[in-house]
């Protein structure tokens, strides 16, 4: 390939409402060391869905762009939390007793199953339209949703399309620069040769210090940027990059790396402020894996949340927290800060199956923590993501996840403490996932794109022997959730059924539905 590129359209590909923070960071990085190439930033997820292939067809006519970079953030039918309703029915389906709730349910499984190829097949679809009406564009395709099935999805792809894996300024800039992209060049890209798939390996890291969002450009180059203005939105901000831990069923350490790289706390404060400022954004979310990844985070973390207090930003932001990691001066500066509701992923409350999924904190951490929120006047709410039957989980541990609910009931009050199920999603490029592959559970060259109900079975995991007695205990709680009127919370979540499975709190009728059943049965052995 040869030849500068002069001008670059970033499609985000359609998915729930969320700040399209990937391509909005690309370009602002093409712009500052390229400031005459022309951009534009594209966000399909507010187009309805018959008018995209149009819609697109007029942008790329407009923009006449060199380069298109897409990014596909989700692919996820089955969301594994108790709020989502394809979870619900894939359990009818596979545990109800009843065999007219069976068949609803199969009914209900196979529109989600439609709807799910339907979204991929629509994706795909654009790569090939602009390839037969626009052969002389280049094309690139980046994303977390990307990056995680690459495997799957490259080869679905025209011969052309370059695929990034994780960070992708340095890539995206060489091809600015007409650079070749290849398994040569040091970067983490993935391409179809023939039927060949060639991957790359990128060494060193992106650097992100020096890279504070120019929003003003932003605003010019994204047409659609008022349904990200005002004060109900919510805007991602980046702190950091890479996750040091080696959680086993995570994706972050496979898509930023396990080396953290810290932005000046300077320069996140500015972006902030350029959007409360500029486009009256009032809500913040931090898109590190964690914000706080450590101790040697600690003064990063500190003075963004002094530099939030000094400039007098009225805000609520939230992000992944450990709050195991959480000092008495931290929740104090939280607190005034403006800290929301946070999303605590607890896992198990027994340290035993914390320990083998590699999780990297202690139980009795996670609860002081908690305490010092509680002692800092913390006013939020405090959403306990528990994954049930995750590996190691026996009869015990589950009656140990009930008392870690209790423990932390009793430092915040019921009130304040959203305990959400979650089942691990088996995930390519995972521990979990290699782990499973070794133990047989899963046969290697699965796809894990094909929604069969072996697969979905297999992928939403839920294995025996406990599986029948955990299943009981959930359709439970959600039949009588249906039964009851649930109590409206003040929460706004760009996946709105998680916003559901909060309003229900069935997720604490399962728990204690666990402990009623099983605490008799421990007494009588």
């Amino acid at each position: 390939m040869s030849g500068h590129m002069n001008s670059i359209l970033y499609v985000w590909l359609p998915c729930k409402k969320v700040y399209p923070i990937g391509p909005a960071t690309l370009a602002d990085f093409v712009h500052r060391r390229y400031p005459n190439v022309r951009q534009r930033l594209f966000d399909l997820s507010v187009i309805p869905q018959s008018k995209r292939v149009n819609a697109l067809r007029a942008e790329v006519r407009d923009v006449r762009p060199d380069l298109v970079c897409f990014s596909w953030r989700d692919i996820q039918i089955y969301s594994p939390h108790e709020g989502d309703e394809s979870l619900e029915y894939a359990f009818r389906f596979f545990y109800a007793r009843n065999p007219i709730k069976r068949l609803v349910a199969s009914l209900k499984g196979l529109k989600f199953v439609y709807t799910y190829y339907r979204g991929i097949q629509s994706n795909l679809s654009l790569f090939w339209t602009l390839e037969r009406e626009f052969p002389a564009i280049r094309m690139m395709i980046g994303g977390g949703a990307f990056s995680a099935f690459a495997d799957q999805l490259i080869e679905k792809l025209p011969e052309g399309v370059i695929g990034i894996l994780g960070e992708g300024e340095d890539a995206v800039l060489k091809m600015v620069e007409g650079k070749p992209l290849d398994e040569t060049s040091g970067e983490r890209v993935v391409f179809r040769r023939g039927k060949q798939i060639i991957k790359g390996e990128k060494p060193i890291p992106t650097t992100i210090e020096g890279v504070s969002m120019d929003v003003p450009y932003i605003s010019s180059i994204f047409p659609q940027r008022d349904s990200y203005h005002g004060a109900l939105a919510t805007i991602g901000v980046q702190t950091k990059r890479g996750c040091p831990y080696d959680c086993q069923f995570c994706l972050y350490p496979y898509l930023e790396g396990r080396r953290v790289r810290y932005r000046p706390a300077e320069e996140v404060v500015t972006e902030i402020s350029q959007y409360y400022h500029q486009w009256g954004v009032r809500r913040f979310w931090f898109t590190d894996a964690q914000f706080i990844t450590g101790h040697e985070a600690y003064p990063q973390c500190i003075e963004i949340l002094e530099r939030i207090i000094a400039e007098k930003l009225d805000i609520e932001w939230s992000g992944y927290i450990r709050t195991s990691l959480i000092s008495q001066e931290l929740a104090h500066l939280m607190v005034r800060s403006g800290v929301g509701d946070l999303e605590v992923a607890i896992t198990s409350g027994s340290q035993a199956v914390l320990n083998g999924l590699k999780m990297g904190f202690r139980l009795d951490s996670l609860y002081q923590g908690c305490r010092y929120l509680k002692e800092a006047g913390y006013q939020g709410k405090i959403i306990l993501n528990f994954s049930l039957n995750s590996p190691g989980e026996t009869e015990q541990t589950l009656l140990e996840s009930v008392d870690g609910y209790n423990t932390i009931v009793e430092i915040l009050g019921e009130k304040q403490v959203y305990p959400m199920l979650f089942f691990l999603g088996i995930q390519p490029n995972t521990g979990l996932e290699q782990r499973l592959l070794e133990e047989g559970y899963l046969s290697h060259g699965y796809n894990p794109l094909n929604l069969t109900p072996q697969n979905i079975k297999k992928l939403l995991y839920n294995p025996a022997p406990l599986n029948k007695l955990i299943a009981r205990a959930c359709l439970g709680a959600w039949d009588r959730t249906r039964s009851r009127q649930s109590q409206p919370v003040d929460m706004q979540y760009a996946d709105s059924s998680l916003s559901k499975g909060l309003e229900a709190k069935s997720g604490r009728d399962v728990l204690l539905t666990l402990g009623e059943i099983l605490r008799p049965q421990r007494t009588q052995l």
